[in-house]
């Protein structure tokens, strides 16, 4: 009986200790990451960007495709207006330029009179994954140049913004940080979509993503315990539903990738997406948030950098996700929510 009482107790004890750590998710070291890695020139000859303005025409838009270089700038130089603010946008692993997330998430932008600049990584992160981690800073840098170039043709930094999802989240850190480096300016804004966790989560903070890079810097968390990142390391940092914590590795995939989707609804519907600001990262991750009194930020291109923290953002299972007002309300079993259909609350006959 003894030795059964300090099962159950050693037990509890460990399951506390879990259940209040937090998440350390997918390969959260890799081999390399502090060795150096770098591009050849061959290879570098090869990088490009598909460059976009909006225009009247019925697709809204006119394309360019050129090459991710000092010269390729010339080619950026000539179809957009450097004068107007431009986004440059970085997917993630194994996307490309031409997949239908990617050219979704640019419409909206091309509505809003927005050029768009986007990286084609596709060719040189089509490799194993923890290859393609050591490739983002190398990239970044060759992207910060490209950049810096397109300042002295006019580009004002403050007319960048930059939107980077999971690896691309950390291919546009290490870009920033090569421009503020050459320019000594940062860009206007860095946002990140779930910014990728495996490879990344034990590196200093000055190496991955996080609020240095820009004037301005926001995350989407969106799967924490597994191929996104715990930290809350931007200015203003949102947990959705406490950073979606789930197992299985299918729904840890649709779960890292719905941080996509939730930032093309917020940036169609820009006070839609409420969220409440959290004590801590403890606290979002359970959506314990919710006290006398609660302050709120908006999730998209109205976020509030004035009110900087982490934030709780509670949606719903189904499109368009966006709980409104509602999310200021407290649900009955947190970030749970979904026991309420698979466990009512009321008497129960089998």
């Amino acid at each position: 009986m003894f030795v059964m009482y300090g099962i159950i107790a050693i037990v509890t004890v460990v399951c506390a200790v879990i259940l209040n750590a937090e998440p350390d998710g997918y390969m959260s070291d890799c081999p390399g990451m502090y060795h150096n890695t770098s591009i050849s020139e061959e290879t570098r000859r090869t990088l490009t960007v598909q460059v976009m303005r909006p225009t009247r025409s019925w697709l809204g838009r006119s394309d360019r495709t050129c090459s991710l270089s000092l010269e390729g700038a010339a080619c950026v130089e000539d179809h957009i207006d450097l004068k107007t603010d431009t986004l440059i946008m970085i997917s993630g692993y194994l996307d490309a330029s031409f997949s239908p997330v990617v050219q979704t998430m640019v419409g909206p932008y091309i509505e809003r009179g927005i050029n768009v600049i986007v990286v084609e990584i596709f060719p040189v992160l089509v490799r194993t994954y923890p290859i393609a981690a050591r490739l983002t800073r190398p990239f970044g840098i060759i992207l910060g140049e490209f950049m810096a170039e397109l300042t002295r043709r006019g580009l004002h930094p403050h007319r960048i913004q930059m939107l980077g999802g999971s690896l691309g989240a950390h291919i546009a850190y290490y870009a920033a940080t090569k421009y503020h480096q050459l320019t000594s300016y940062k860009p206007a804004r860095l946002t990140g979509l779930d910014p990728a966790g495996p490879c990344f989560r034990h590196l200093p903070r000055s190496q991955r993503f996080n609020s240095d890079g820009a004037l301005q810097v926001d995350a989407l968390h969106t799967n924490i315990d597994g191929f996104g990142i715990a930290d809350a390391s931007a200015h203003v940092d949102f947990y959705a539903n406490g950073g979606l914590n789930k197992n299985l590795v299918m729904v840890v995939y649709c779960h890292h990738l719905r941080a996509a989707f939730y930032w093309y609804v917020a940036t169609t519907n820009p006070t839609k997406f409420l969220a409440v600001q959290c004590a801590s990262l403890h606290d979002a991750r359970y959506g314990n948030c919710y006290g006398k009194q609660i302050t709120t930020n908006v999730l998209g291109p109205r976020t509030n950098f004035t009110s900087p923290g982490i934030y709780y953002l509670p949606t719903s299972d189904n499109p368009p996700y966006y709980l409104g007002e509602k999310g200021l309300r407290k649900r009955k079993y947190g970030v749970n929510n979904y026991l309420l259909r698979t466990a009512p609350d009321k008497d129960l006959i089998i």
